[in-house]
């Protein structure tokens, strides 16, 4: 029993995406709402996990996983300083390695899944997982927006400062995938033109994203299915040809 589970373990660790899906779902669900300390280490922690295996667990090229490394360790120790010892130095650091940690990791795993032959699970968690982080990346724009320029989103609930780093960020998530959703429910409102441009071209992004996405999967699953019944339609006809010859 303990042996099939950790055989299982291991192969679940091993497929690519695998944790990263896991570790990304965990950070969506843990959202960083303004509570305990307790709460709040937990989500860095799945932050954390979320870091390591957009490096380790997913199909990047050498060069890629060296970027990537460079960015995500100055992003978890900036991310953990802020958490022990605030400061705007933090707040900063970590939100810029962030938003190039991500986009590059994006980039990568869409390279990988869409110029992919096969259509597999492991592509279609690819392309979740890359969608996923698109949300964050933008959540992490938001936020330097913000700072950057004071005043560029309105709260339907009132005025949130931005040093309240954990609920601002999680505000910022959540406006993050409805943009990227096209919902727009309006109680949060991107009021200066550099945060329209960017809710606008995050909302482009979701809706192209699953257009040309799903369009690429349906034409390669489509042209391997055909081909595979091309093949089975030979073998038949063969075996039919040698029972004509035999007969």
């Amino acid at each position: 029993m303990v042996k099939n589970i950790i055989e299982r373990t291991q192969k679940f660790c091993s497929g690519y995406y695998n944790l990263l899906l896991l570790f990304i779902i965990l950070l969506f669900v843990f959202r960083p709402y303004n509570r305990s300390e307790e709460y709040i280490a937990i989500w860095k922690l799945c932050l954390a996990g979320t870091i390591l295996s957009s490096i380790f667990n997913c199909h990047h090229k050498r060069i890629i996983k060296w970027i990537a490394s460079c960015l995500a360790v100055p992003s978890v120790f900036l991310g953990w300083m802020n958490f022990f010892h605030p400061s705007e130095v933090a707040f900063v650091g970590n939100a810029v390695c962030t938003i190039l940690f991500m986009f590059t990791c994006v980039g990568s795993i869409l390279y990988d899944v869409v110029l992919r032959a096969h259509v597999t699970l492991e592509t279609l968690r690819g392309v979740i997982c890359a969608y996923f982080m698109v949300a964050f990346a933008f959540a992490y724009v938001y936020f330097m927006l913000e700072y950057l320029v004071p005043g560029t989103f309105q709260f339907a609930q009132g005025e949130i400062s931005i040093f309240s780093y954990t609920n601002f960020i999680s505000e910022m998530f959540y406006f993050s995938f409805v943009t990227l959703l096209t919902i727009g429910y309006g109680d949060i409102v991107a009021v200066k033109d550099v945060g329209q441009t960017a809710t606008v071209l995050e909302g482009v992004i979701g809706q192209f994203y699953v257009a040309i996405l799903v369009a690429r999967l349906v034409s390669v699953y489509s042209f391997y299915s055909d081909k595979r019944l091309i093949r089975a339609l030979e073998k038949d006809k063969e075996k039919k040809n040698k029972k004509t010859t035999s007969s």
